[in-house]
This record gives structure tokens, sequence and C-alpha cells, in this order.
């Protein structure tokens, strides 16, 4: 059996699909407002004639293209192209600012692949165990695992812990507008029939980060009487993969974070992104370099979101559930591939199943290969004048934003909000909570008012099962964390003197 995986794996036409498959994604995630489910709904049509497992190695290959695609607009640009590249932004824009562009892609590269091999690990050999975790996860457990997920992005603000918590608010605000799923009613509309379905994160992001960082250098530019050129200094990328691969505990401890969250179903990239990055910070002997160029603030996301790649498959492939869209996209082209998912499936058709995991292992060695050998080209980008890039970025928001739903209005929402980023900026409120979420918004909502029709309105189902409590605790924990730190250092400072 093991010979006829093998040879499945290797054939030059699964190789060549595996390729393009992850071009395809890289290209479309580095674009902002193009997201990994695009790149695998554009390819899936391309998949009705192929072999099962042939067409699952194309979409699998844009599914993980897309999230390291994401971290290229994040770092160069300073605009995520999906929402699981928020948290890599955070340090890899500073990397590119300081000269160090080429350093910032490679650390997301070599964290993309090592997160994405440990998940396809994780996929081959515990499968069934963490479907069986994953399945007793239930509302109020989910809801927990958002409070947890908010409350890592207000702590990441430190001493802006109040401003982040008006932010994460701001963003829970905008996630109610539109359809509520429990009720059906209309909220927050105002009678304007574009808001059905609500407010999509990626118009906020494109105009919180992109459109309010062009508003933000136009004015920087024209504020002075004499207009200079500016660009990124540019330096060629020094870090090796050796220096890397030092930070292995925090590799693993990131990837172990991705493939927990990847496997509970409804969750998703940004989530894990956000966690790895949070404690990432916590566990680091130089806290007070995150948020400034730190490489470990580059890493420990893009390993974490990339873990969620394959850990998405555990469930959609163990219990037929898909553990987020990307997954539920997937799912779709298994059925019309005449693949029924579920436990049935790792006994009845095993050289399929381990074929696809096997796959996953040279989808992320191919895309490595892909990002070193063009990250030289994505670097070329902050050698770009701004009187051209700025324009550029400019004409790609616009796209992006039209693509979301094929109407202008996601445009004027863009430009609104590129306007609120600005004067957000201007008053140094942090933008990351507010997105995270706008992300996390529905589920967190949907989540808390099925719990309480589940326990008739009782707050006690949160704390009476175990799994939610204690993420709760550890949430609650976890907020407070940098104030009890900075007192205990007062207290100790004190009695040293």
């Amino acid at each position: 059996m093991f010979w006829e995986i093998f040879s499945n794996m290797i054939l030059p036409i699964n190789i060549l699909i595996m390729s393009v498959g992850v071009s395809v994604g890289i290209m479309i995630g580095a674009l902002p407002g193009l997201n990994t489910i695009l790149a695998i709904t554009v390819l899936l049509p391309f998949t009705f004639g192929m072999d099962s497992v042939t067409g699952m190695y194309l979409l699998l290959g844009a599914s993980c293209g897309g999230l390291f695609g994401g971290s290229i607009s994040a770092i160069l640009i300073n605009t995520p192209g999906t929402p699981a590249a928020c948290a890599t932004m955070i340090d890899g824009y500073p990397m590119a600012k300081n000269g160090r562009a080429g350093d910032a892609l490679r650390c997301a590269l070599i964290g993309s692949t090592c997160g994405g091999l440990l998940s396809a690990v994780a996929l081959l050999f515990f499968a069934p165990l963490i479907a069986k975790v994953a399945l007793n996860f239930a509302s109020p457990e989910f809801f927990a695992l958002c409070i947890f997920g908010m409350s890592t992005v207000i702590g990441i603000c430190g001493d802006d812990a109040l401003k982040g918590i008006i932010m994460a608010a701001l963003g829970l605000l905008i996630s109610t507008v539109g359809i509520d799923i429990i009720d059906g009613t209309q909220r927050f509309m105002f009678g304007n029939l574009n808001l059905l379905s609500g407010i999509n994160s990626i118009v906020v992001m494109l105009g919180v980060f992109a459109m309010s960082e062009v508003l933000d250098k136009t004015r920087n530019r024209f504020s002075n009487a004499e207009i200079k050129e500016t660009t990124m200094e540019y330096r060629k990328a020094t870090i090796k993969i050796r220096d890397i691969l030092r930070r292995r505990k925090l590799i693993i401890k990131s990837s172990v974070i991705g493939i927990i969250i990847g496997a509970i179903p409804g969750t998703g990239g940004a989530l894990a992104a956000m966690l790895s990055y949070d404690q990432a910070k916590r566990s680091s002997k130089h806290p007070e370099e995150f948020g400034k160029g730190s490489e470990e603030g580059v890493i420990a996301p893009e390993t974490g979101n990339n873990a969620v790649s394959a850990a998405t498959l555990i469930p959609m492939l163990t219990l037929g559930i898909p553990g987020d869209a990307s997954a539920a996209v997937l799912l779709g082209a298994l059925t019309m591939q005449g693949i029924t998912p579920g436990a049935a499936l790792f006994t009845e058709d095993r050289v399929w199943v381990y074929a696809i995991m096997g796959g996953l292992f040279l989808i992320n060695i191919i895309m490595l290969i892909e990002g070193w050998v063009f990250s030289r080209a994505f670097v070329s980008v902050t050698r770009i004048p701004e009187v051209i890039l700025l324009p550029c970025i400019v004409v790609l928001c616009f796209v992006g934003a039209f693509a979301i739903a094929n109407n202008l209005f996601n445009v004027l929402l863009m430009l609104i909000f590129g306007l609120v980023g600005f004067y957000l900026r201007r008053l140094n409120f942090p933008t990351p909570p507010l997105v995270i979420a706008l992300v996390l918004g529905a589920t967190l909502e949907q989540n808390l008012r099925r719990s309480l029709i589940l326990s008739k309105g009782g707050y006690s189902i949160f704390f009476t099962r175990p799994i939610s409590c204690c993420i709760l605790i550890v949430a609650i924990l976890s907020l407070f964390y940098p104030t009890l730190k900075r007192l205990i250092a007062k207290r100790r400072d004190k009695k040293c003197t």
C-alpha cells in the first residue's frame, strides 16, 4: 500500500498540479481583498474532469499557498491579504520599513512551511483522536474560545489596553449589522438592503489598513512644502534557515495552537495566528521588541495560521464536518467526486486518504521552493517610489472591494473605513482588535445565544462545563496578565530599594 500511495504522489502530473495550485494561491492571497476561499473557488471548475486525488492536490495547493500569500501584502504594504495575516502585519511591516523585508518574508515562509508540515503530521497520525476531542466542543466552548481570542488581541495592546477594548467593542458592534441569524430580524441596516449580509471583514481590512495607510502617507507627503521621493530602504535577506529553526520551541508551540484551533469546526486561521502571536510575546525573552519588527512576531503567527491548513481536514475527513469556510468548499469538491467523508473513508478508501495526507507534505515543500525563488521579486515592491506605489495600492483596494460582491457599495464602505482608520491612527488607537473582533463577532454572538437558549437564559452553562470554564479562566488571566506583571515588577523594585 505504501508504494501505491507514494507512486501516486510523485506522478509528474500531480507534482505539476500541486505547483499550479500553490502559485495561484500565493498570487490571489497576496492581493488585498482576495482570499484563499476565492483561490479554491476559482480552481474548483478545473477539477471536474480530473482524478479525485489530482483535483484535491490542486485545491489543497491553493489553500496552503493562499495562507502564505496573505503575509506578502501584510509585510510589504501593511495590508493583510487574508484575515489570518493580521497578526503577521504587526511586526512584518515594521521589519520592511527597517529595510528587512527580505528577512520578514523569509521568516514568514519558513514559519508557514513548518506549520504546514507539522499540521500534516498531525493529520496523518492523530486525525481520529483529535476529531474525538473536537466533538466535545459545543456552543459554550466556542463562545469561550472566541472570548479567549479577543482577550489575547486586547492583551497585546500593552499600555493601550483600554483603547484595545474600545476597538474590540467597535468591531463587535459592526459585526451585528445585517440579518440576525437566530431571529431573522434586521439590525442597524437603516433601510439599506446592501447591508443584508452584514459588513464584510475584508472590506473593513482594506479600509482600516490599506486606505488609511495611503491617506496617512499622502498627508505626510503634502504637508511639507518640499516634496521628496521616498522609498523603503532595501537590503538583501540575511537571516538563514538554521537561525529560524533554532526557535523550534516557538515553532512547535505555534503549530500545536494552530492544529488545535484548526481541528475545532467554526474557528480559523485568524484566531490561531493571534493566539500564537500572543503566546510568543508572553514567552519571549525580548517582549519589548514586539510591534517594532520582531522576527518571533512574524514566525509565530505564520506558523500558527498555516498549521490550520491540514488540521481543518481532520473533522472534515473523519466526521464530514468542515473546519472552516475553505474546508467547506473542499467538502463540496469531494462530494462532486463521489467521495463521502466519514469514519468509513479510513477503512474503505485508505489509499485515497493517505495519498491526500502525503500530498500535503509535498505541497508545503513546493510552497517553500516557490516562495524562496520568488521572494526577491516580492521584495522589489519596497523599491517602488511612493508616488507610483500609493496609486497602485488604491487601485488594488478598489478592485478587491468590488470583487467581494460585485457591487460599488463595498467600495464606498471601504472608503468610509479608510477615513475611520486614518483618524484612529492619528489618535493612536490600535486597529487589529477591531478587525479580529469583527471576524470573531458573528461566531461569538451565535454561540452565546445558542448557549443561553440551551440553558434557558442561565449563564451558569459557561462555568458548569469544564472545558468552557477553563478557557474562560485562561482568557481572564490572559487579559489581566500584562497589568499583573507590571504590578509585580513594581513591587519587586520597591523591595529591592
